[in-house]
Parts: C-alpha cells; sequence; structure tokens
C-alpha cells in the first residue's frame, strides 16, 4: 500500500507513544505535518507528564503553521485549537489524511469532504502491512494507557480485524 500524507492531531501522537508504537506513522504516512497549535497542546502535556511526546524532536514530522483565517472557515463548531488546525490543513492540502479520534471532529472532517484516519485505523494498516501481529494486544495497551474505547467500539474492532471477540454471541 502507497504511503499517504498525514497531518496528525494529539491524541493519535500522544496515545501511539505511549503504547510504543508512534513508529508505526513513520511506516504507513509520508510525509506526516503537525499543525502549531497541535505541537503547543503536546507542550503543554510536558508540563504535567515530562514524558510527553515532543513532534518537534522527531526528524520525519514536520511542523507546519495554520493561519486562523483557515480554521475562522471551518464551519461553526466547539473543538480545540488543535483539531481545527488539523481539520484546516486538510482542506487545503487535500491529498493529506486527517489524523483525527475525537468523533466530533471526525464528522466535522468528513462533513468538509476530509478522509480520516484514527489511532484504530493505524493499527489495522499496521497489521494489514505485517508491522504489528494483532490488533488487540495494541488495543488493550491503549485502555492501559488511558485511551477511551468503549466496549463496543473494542469488540467491533476486533471483529473487523479478523481476532476473536470477547462476546459469547460473535463466537
Amino acid at each position: 500500500m502507497p504511503k499517504r500524507p498525514l497531518v496528525c492531531d494529539t491524541t493519535v501522537l500522544l496515545y501511539l507513544d505511549r503504547i510504543g508504537q508512534l513508529h508505526l506513522l513513520r511506516a504507513l504516512f509520508e510525509p506526516i505535518c503537525v499543525p502549531a497549535p497541535v505541537r503547543l497542546e503536546l507542550d503543554m502535556g510536558r508540563l504535567l507528564r515530562p514524558d510527553t511526546v515532543d513532534p518537534g524532536r522527531l526528524g520525519w514530522i514536520s511542523m507546519v503553521p495554520v493561519g486562523q483565517d483557515e480554521m475562522d472557515a471551518l464551519p461553526l463548531n466547539r473543538l480545540g485549537e488543535g483539531e481545527r488546525a488539523v481539520i484546516a490543513y486538510a482542506k487545503s492540502h487535500r491529498e493529506y489524511l486527517a489524523g483525527l479520534d475525537d468523533l466530533q471532529a471526525r464528522m466535522l472532517a468528513e462533513a468538509v469532504g476530509l478522509r480520516v484516519v484514527g489511532i484504530i485505523g493505524v493499527l489495522f494498516r499496521a497489521k494489514r502491512e505485517g508491522l504489528i501481529p494483532t490488533v488487540r494486544s495494541q488495543l488493550d495497551a491503549l485502555r492501559l494507557a488511558g485511551f477511551r474505547l468503549t466496549e463496543d467500539l473494542y469488540q467491533g474492532s476486533l471483529q473487523l480485524a479478523g481476532e476473536e471477540t470477547d462476546r459469547v454471541a460473535d463466537r
């Protein structure tokens, strides 16, 4: 599968790093961009948790500016600056996938015609490419790292990945 360009939000970077799988982005996408507001969110996160990823120190991630006017041109929403910047950047660079996990952000991105990929989508791609053996182990690690994942999404993801689910009715 050819690598696609990706503009990434905080959650995707933060949680892939926390489960030791940040390298999957580099293996699956190129180039990878992070808007300035996302970097700022991660910088602020390091004040509370010093091990928070710093995309500026990764030579394979490019920091990109996003104009306030581009973010203001989006439909009215209550998203954070980072999510808005990702959507605005992807909207003006249509070849980019928007790396988003927040449901409202994903819905807005799709409403303006963008293609979206979240952490689970990254894990599906990684399994297809033979970069990880199972999605389940990564989903379990995400849960342990504090990533909010409903039981329905967890089980549905296992089913889509062709892995055994925990539901009796699914067996």
